[in-house]
């Protein structure tokens, strides 16, 4: 196991999780009820962390963050189904559901 980062927002830490798994990356939420302790205990130890299984697929762990905090630009896109707009990052309609070409 391998800690992969510390952040001191529990939903950005899951975000974090989600992302990983949906990767493919083995993850492990840890620290999520230490928030009160903070004060008490060093910040370091407290905060929320997310952990790889695979030390070796720690490169690839950052490359899917990076890539979810930094999605490439391109044009929007209108669902040919109901009509609504969608920014380029998105696959799928929010509205109705159909998937983008």
């Amino acid at each position: 196991m391998k800690l992969l980062l510390r952040t001191p927002s529990l939903v950005h830490a899951a975000h974090c999780e989600n992302l990983l798994r949906a990767a493919g990356i083995r993850a492990e939420l840890r620290n999520t009820w230490l928030a009160g302790a903070t004060g008490d205990i060093p910040f370091q130890e407290s905060a929320p962390q997310v952990w790889i299984a695979d030390d070796a697929a720690e490169a690839d762990a950052w490359a899917v963050l990076n890539a979810a905090a930094n999605p490439a630009p391109g044009p929007r896109w209108q669902c040919r189904h109901c009509k609504e707009w969608h920014e380029s990052q998105f696959s799928a309609c929010w509205r109705c559901g159909a998937q983008h070409d």
